[in-house]
This record gives C-alpha cells, structure tokens and sequence, in this order.
C-alpha cells in the first residue's frame, strides 16, 4: 500500500491541500477507490480530491457533476448487486447493505413499502445454498422479517452478518436511490407507486411510467435481460448517464434504443 501510494507524501510535503485542486489516481480502478481514500487519509488528504483516472473517461462526467454526487452520500437499494457494481464503477463508498446479494421482485417492493421496519429486524439463518463461481461454496439465505436475502457472494456467514450491520449503519435515508429491474409490467405497476423520489425499474419493453427505464431487448441479443442490466452497472454499455440517473433520477440516454 505504501509503495503504491508513495506520490500522496510529496504531495503533502509540497503545500497540503491549497496545492492542489484535484488528485487524479492512476490505474487505482483494479483495487478500488476505498483503498485509495484510505491511504490518502493516512496523509489528511481530502477523499473528496482524489479522482480515478477512469472515472474522467465515463460517459456524462463533468467535475462538478462528480463532485456533487460524492457530497450527497447516496445509498442504493438495489435488487441484485447492481447497486454495489456501480458503486464501485463510480469510486462511490458502499452506503447501503444491499450489496453482493439479491432478493426476489415482490419481496424487494415489501421491502421497499417498509425499509426502516424491516431494518430493524434480525438476521436469521434459514439455509444455505451452493454458488458455482469462484471454485464453488456454500452461501447463507436469510430471512429478514418476511424476506428472503440471498447473500451469494459471501461464503463466510458471519462476515456477511457482520458487514450487513456495518453497512447498514451507514444508510443515508435522506437521499436514497431505489433500483431493480423485472419482465412483466404488473410489477413495474406496482413498483411506480412507491414513494420514492428517485426510482428506476429496467424494462425490456416501452411504457409510460415515468420509472421505467427502457433496455431495447435487441442490444446484447442473445443475453438474458438481467445481466443486460448488469453490464450497465459495468459500464458495458452505459445505456443512460450513470451521474443523471443517481444525483437526479433522469433519463439522459447515451445510445439510441
């Protein structure tokens, strides 16, 4: 770590934080801006400074877009890792504990009805199941309250209770972001009528409401819907602008659909 930060001491050295407007970090996007933050801290280097390189490169930055969306402490609620995936494409902190995990459509919408009811429930083992990926383990389904939380990156069950706790604490529920993607317009009804200011539902056909954010079903073809929206969490494509959509839950689209 203190080798490949060793630019923040002579930064330091040279003036602190008058020298200086903006920090751009190169090549940190392999491990994480978190990473990054964390060294800079150890030099009382402001977080809010420090710019991956690639972050410049996306689609829709400006500065003060970028800047903006840092100091507003957005939390995701997501139904599936697509809040944490672009969190992480954003150089954003984790505000949120709905990361690495994913919960079925019409529990996600009860979740939503009553998110500081539930989070004020226990987390309870209900069973286990196999993942696959990664040379394949054993991950933990919990219950919370009336839901089902499936935490399929977490092969340790007491980490993932752990860094659900942490996270939660973290919640900033005066500027959430609600998002989760489905195929069947009844529940994209009843996901519009949540009180939410921001709200964005992924959709593979065209509708009216304003929290239907439309994916043409012809881009990526021969891929399921769900990793379609995925990949836009990756930046692969960006179909609409990524700092639009979470500072003001606008629809600026990047490519024609």
């Amino acid at each position: 770590m203190g080798k490949r930060f060793h630019s923040f001491r002579s930064i330091k050295s040279s003036g602190g934080g008058g020298a200086y407007d903006i920090i751009l970090v190169v090549g940190a996007k392999n491990f994480g801006m978190s990473q990054v933050t964390q060294a800079a801290r150890q030099f009382n280097l402001p977080a809010e400074k420090l710019l991956g390189d690639w972050i410049a490169c996306i689609p829709g930055f400006t500065l003060e877009k970028y800047r903006h969306l840092q100091r507003s402490r957005l939390s995701i609620f997501s139904l599936n890792c697509f809040g944490g995936v672009i969190s992480h494409t954003l150089g954003l902190p984790f505000l949120s504990p709905f990361v690495n995990m994913f919960l079925k459509e019409q529990e996600f919408i009860r979740f939503l009805r009553a998110p500081r009811v539930y989070m004020e429930e226990r987390l309870i083992l209900k069973e286990t199941k196999w993942q696959s990926d990664s040379g394949g383990f054993n991950y933990p389904v919990f219950t919370l309250g009336n839901i089902d939380l499936e935490m399929n990156h977490y092969p340790d069950f007491d980490e993932a209770i752990k860094i659900w706790e942490q996270r939660k604490a973290r919640i900033n529920w005066y500027n959430l972001f609600v998002v989760m993607f489905i195929e069947r317009e009844g529940v994209l009804q009843k996901f519009d009528l949540l009180p939410y200011g921001k709200k964005v539902c992924f959709v593979p056909f065209k509708s009216d409401l304003d929290s239907a954010w439309y994916i043409n079903p012809e881009i990526k073809a021969n891929e399921p819907f769900w990793l379609k929206v995925n990949l836009f969490s990756y930046g692969d494509p960006f179909y609409y602008d990524p700092f639009d959509m979470l500072l003001y839950g606008k629809k600026t689209p990047l490519i024609d659909m």
